[in-house]
């Protein structure tokens, strides 16, 4: 394959993969629930179980929720090439540094879909805890945290490299060791979920939900969006 047509594959694989985890996103996590309106988890269970993850998938249906969590982890492959797409923007792409943030995102890629995965089943243990009879509530608390254990160290393990990759990248750029401008370092995921966070904040729901679970990968889109629309022919060669 000639390598304009390895690019062009790579931003479709992009661009898809980021809408289908913005979608994944919402349907698994893009809820924005008042805890106070579940009293089993806010009041009587406070003190076993994280509140927040507790209440928040209460209202999403079965099926929402394994579409949500489906979507995510089956188009996990594209996170690959969306990662080679990246690392052709390094001027020098047998430099150490590149070779180290290409790796280092490759590990975020591969290890996301498992993380992504696991809303779903901490998600469906508490809608178990919340419609089932209090003498099983014990067993499925005890379950609940062995997931939220799971949930913890798979997302946060994801979170953590990709963090580590993309702000690696943001310095590239402001180090010009890339062909991109410095103020794209502002647009690189991590950079922009910070400047997200906020716009969540001021919407009204069930808005505020959706971008409050897509966050990262709203930013994911913006950023392959714009290396699409301003940079795209700089790699043809």
């Amino acid at each position: 394959m000639k390598y304009s047509s390895k690019i062009n594959w790579s931003f479709v694989a992009a661009i898809v993969v980021s809408v289908c985890w913005i979608i994944g996103d919402v349907f698994v996590a893009g809820f924005d629930p008042n805890p106070d309106d579940y009293p089993l988890f806010s009041k009587t269970y406070a003190d076993q179980v994280n509140v927040e993850f507790a209440t928040l998938m209460l209202e999403g249906s079965t099926p929402g929720l394994m579409f949500g969590a489906l979507i995510g982890a089956l188009t996990g492959p594209l996170l690959l090439p969306a990662s080679w797409l990246v690392y052709q923007f390094f001027k020098n792409t047998k430099s150490w540094y590149a070779v180290s943030v290409y790796w280092i995102l490759l590990a975020g890629a591969v290890l996301s879909p498992l993380g992504h995965a696991g809303f779903f089943y901490v998600g469906k243990i508490y809608k178990a805890v919340y419609h089932t009879d209090p003498s099983a509530h014990p067993y499925l608390l005890e379950t609940g945290r062995g997931f939220m254990r799971m949930l913890n160290i798979a997302w946060g393990a994801a979170i953590g490299v990709l963090a580590i990759g993309w702000i690696s990248f943001a310095v590239c750029i402001l180090l010009n060791k890339t062909f991109l401008p410095r103020w794209m370092a502002l647009l690189t995921p991590f950079v922009l979920t910070i400047f997200i966070i906020p716009i969540k904040n001021i919407l009204p729901l069930p808005y505020s939900g959706w971008v409050g679970g897509a966050i990262f990968n709203i930013a994911y889109l913006i950023f392959f969006s714009s290396l699409l629309l301003m940079f795209r022919k700089r790699l043809v060669r």
